[in-house]
């Protein structure tokens, strides 16, 4: 080996050490890896990936980003994970599904989360691709996997016990499923049935990922799906929030924070959060003017049809509001990078009322 090959092997190991060393907090604590699963409201552009009905890598998604690209986020801007990083000043981690989604990338964390995923297996088939529950976690195996060859075992299990998990579920099982003319699911249950179908399986998808190595939790509950553009399309005359939609989700909360909190006292050293995104969101459209909104609050901001809600018509083709900071809808069904930013101040640092037993930041501080 020559001289120069020797140096450049040094600085390639140098350059691997950094990329795969953790980062590092101003009081000198190491920063959690972040792992987020879910559906579009936290989906960072794995559905980029695979054909689907369910996609945002087309303009005008992403408008609002300083690079003006569309990465899949469903989102004019930033999405809260987004902003969990933001804050911990950690990397964004990748879609999982990415080519780049390897090696030291994995070390910071990563994104599991598929437009058009629920708690049901069967949830999304509307849209023909998605990454399901199940198959989000097999891509979590494969994750350890990876960061074990690069830290080793014990290395792996550290990072993995240490992270921060993720999980926003639930609407689709409602929206695009439940709800859904293309499905049988009202046929097969009644709604007290489909509501303890769903809060089962999903008791059981946390204990698998305990198993799987995962302590602390960070569960958001269903928000106002009856204030969804796409519901009120079809639903809603004058832009009301459809009180029996809101109703699915309501006694779905209040089944998902009893079912958490048991399901914590079975999980030894687990720390499970629940995140009132339904108070939190509801808040802002009943008082629009208190937080700072001036535009219709029901009404998309892209997007086509009633109320802009006909769902995936949010294109260049389509309305488009000129101040996204006034709307609280970005599109049929996802909020704009402000009602974003609000949310995740409030999960941040409130009270019991909206995060539950304690807030993020004293999460973090653990």
């Amino acid at each position: 080996m020559t001289t120069m090959e020797g140096k450049l092997v040094l600085l390639l190991s140098v350059l691997m050490v950094v990329t795969m060393s953790p980062v590092v907090n101003a009081q000198g604590k190491k920063a959690p890896a972040t792992f987020v699963f879910g559906d579009s409201l936290v989906d960072v552009g794995n559905n980029n990936y695979f054909f689907t009905l369910a996609s945002a890598d087309h303009k005008p998604y992403g408008i609002d980003r300083a690079d003006k690209v569309a990465t899949g986020r469903f989102c004019n801007g930033k999405i809260i994970p987004d902003l969990v990083n933001d804050y911990l000043g950690t990397p964004y981690p990748l879609p999982v599904l990415a080519p780049e989604a390897t090696g030291g990338n994995l070390l910071h964390g990563v994104n599991y989360a598929s437009a058009g995923a629920g708690i049901q297996e069967e949830t999304g088939q509307v849209f023909i691709g998605r990454v399901t529950m199940s198959q989000q976690f097999d891509h979590f195996t494969k994750t350890k996997q990876q960061i074990a060859l690069m830290v080793g075992q014990q290395g792996m299990e550290e990072l993995i016990h240490n992270g921060i998990y993720s999980f926003t579920v639930g609407g689709n099982d409602y929206i695009n499923n439940y709800m859904a003319l293309t499905t049988n699911t009202k046929n097969m249950y009644t709604l007290p049935q489909y509501l303890d179908r769903l809060i089962t399986l999903f008791r059981g998808q946390l204990k698998t990922a305990y198993g799987l190595g995962m302590r602390k939790f960070i569960i958001s509950n269903m928000g106002p799906i009856g204030c969804a553009p796409s519901v009120l399309s079809t639903r809603s005359k004058n832009g009301e929030c459809v009180q029996e939609v809101n109703d699915y989700a309501i006694n779905f909360n209040n089944a998902l924070k009893p079912m958490l909190e048991s399901v914590q006292t079975e999980l030894p050293g687990s720390v499970i959060l629940y995140a009132n995104a339904f108070g939190v969101v509801k808040s802002i459209i009943d008082n629009p003017l208190k937080y700072g909104f001036t535009e219709p609050v029901t009404t998309a901001c892209c997007g086509v049809g009633k109320f802009n809600g006909i769902d995936g018509a949010c294109r260049t083709i389509g309305n488009l509001c000129a101040d996204r900071t006034k709307s609280v809808f970005w599109d049929a069904f996802h909020p704009t990078e402000t009602v974003n930013r609000m949310s995740f101040q409030v999960f941040l640092n409130g009270g019991p009322d909206v995060i539950s037993p304690m807030n993020v930041k004293q999460l973090l501080a653990m």
